[in-house]
């Protein structure tokens, strides 16, 4: 399938049929299209995914027919029209509604075909005329609506925070992120990478609050890029750097890693430690503990030992042998929702009260792993307090073993006044931080 737009709407089609759009991606991109039509189809599914309520809103404004009752191709092609007038700037409007309406010509006939040039050219005539709900008498409405957010989501945040930072939250989740990259220091140092990066056709800035984090501004693919197989950096978002250096880990450390994959913090970890040590890197899924193979493979850190493992099944063999146990929980990905948009029309509000019973059973049973005087570190890649604090608030009311440990030692000074005593956890929030939606906790065992 040549045509970028053709394929972003058959992928829209998969993804309103339950697929996920990072997958539908990876899957779909093959090295023999070219960049330009590869950053199109990204930006085009990504796009119509975030914006899908408000796009929806302005199609409901102009069809005499229901959404539900327009066919998936023709609803798709209207959508992608849409967003492509509305949210890009360098698609002229003639060619935006041209192409969609050639597209459904193609695949529905003529009829339909003049139904789709008909709403697109009168919402592109009376673009300036679209009414939103008014943020004055209903602000849940117009969040939702505007930013394109599930209501329920809209409510839980003004309720957990309130309405301005929910708007900004909102806005930092609708915002694309900058490709974040670690310097792999088992083989590289920050300069050296910049400069061979730069010879290789990437311009990159630096972390926002750790020496080892790069953005790339512009670059060729990464999986391409020489320095990377070399591995010499290791694509990661800052703030799952963070949660590295929050572990604390050293040199000669025997090292739990629960639910690794695809192993990120695990070669994060063994770059700290000089590859001197042990990580144990557990996932419940064979095909994910590859990903940890490969991944460590490439960034040349020896000392982890990949397993399938269910961490919510006990291994009495394997209790108090650790100095650190890093748990990253399964959870609801709301913080994610820059990275994968989808969802935010996946989860529901039923899904947290089940994440948090999981996430409270991995906790209880991965305790018992650590050691007298070792540490145990609980993140998640959530901003919901649900699935984080509470639950850790939770798991110390029931074992008198741990207490929070101060993380000021481990975290970079900028975030410092984003902690509250006693020091013990930490929720990075991307209208405040500028990275992923995440949350790091730190516990210490005193007893036996």
């Amino acid at each position: 399938m040549s045509n970028p737009r053709e394929l972003a709407i058959c992928m829209l089609i998969k993804i309103q049929e339950g697929s996920y759009g990072n997958l539908l991606l990876n899957q779909h991109l093959t090295s023999d299209m070219s960049l330009k039509d590869r950053a199109l189809v990204t930006e085009l599914v990504n796009g119509v995914v975030q914006n899908l309520l408000r796009i929806d809103y302005i199609i409901s404004q102009f069809s005499k027919i229901d959404l539900s009752k327009i066919s998936p191709f023709v609803k798709n092609a209207i959508r992608v029209g849409i967003y492509q007038t509305f949210f890009l700037d360098r698609v002229p409007d003639f060619a935006a509604v041209n192409e969609s309406v050639s597209l459904v010509k193609k695949y529905e006939g003529k009829r339909a075909a003049n139904f789709t040039n008909a709403i697109l050219r009168n919402v592109l005539r009376k673009r300036d005329k679209i009414v939103y709900p008014n943020k004055n008498i209903n602000i849940e409405k117009y969040l939702s609506i505007y930013y394109s957010f599930p209501s329920w989501l809209i409510q839980r945040w003004i309720e957990l925070f309130d309405k301005n930072f929910t708007e900004e939250l909102c806005m930092a989740l609708n915002e694309r992120p900058k490709p974040c990259i670690r310097v792999n220091t088992l083989v590289a140092d920050r300069e050296e990478l910049e400069k061979q990066l730069s010879a290789e056709g990437a311009r990159v800035a630096p972390g926002l609050f750790t020496e080892e984090t790069l953005y790339i501004l512009d670059s060729p693919p990464i999986a391409q890029l020489e320095s990377f197989n070399k591995g010499l950096f290791a694509p990661q978002d800052e703030s799952s750097i963070i949660a590295s250096l929050a572990a604390g880990v050293k040199s000669n450390d025997k090292v739990l890693d629960v639910a690794a994959a695809p192993g990120g913090k695990t070669a994060h970890m063994a770059a700290i430690m000089q590859n001197k040590g042990e990580i144990i890197a557990w996932d419940i899924h064979p095909h994910r503990v590859r990903l940890i193979e490969q991944n460590c493979r490439r960034l040349k850190a020896t000392i982890v030992v990949p397993e399938v493992r269910n961490a919510k099944i006990p291994d009495k063999n394997m209790f108090r042998k650790f100095d650190k146990v890093i748990i990253d929980a399964p959870c609801s990905g709301l913080g994610v929702i820059r990275r994968k948009p989808d969802i935010k029309w996946s989860k529901k509000p039923e899904d947290i009260t089940a994440l948090k019973s999981e996430q409270k059973e991995i906790l209880e049973v991965c305790s018992k792993y650590v050691k007298p005087g070792g540490f145990l570190i609980y993140s998640t890649c959530s901003i919901e307090p649900e699935e984080n604090e509470k639950n850790v608030d939770e798991f110390l009311a029931k074992n008198d073993s741990f207490i929070y440990d101060d993380l000021r030692p481990y975290l970079p000074e900028k975030l410092h006044n984003s902690l509250k005593q006693s020091y013990g956890y930490i929720t990075l929030y991307p209208n405040i931080h500028g990275t992923d939606g995440f949350f790091i906790a730190r516990l210490k065992r005193i007893k036996a």
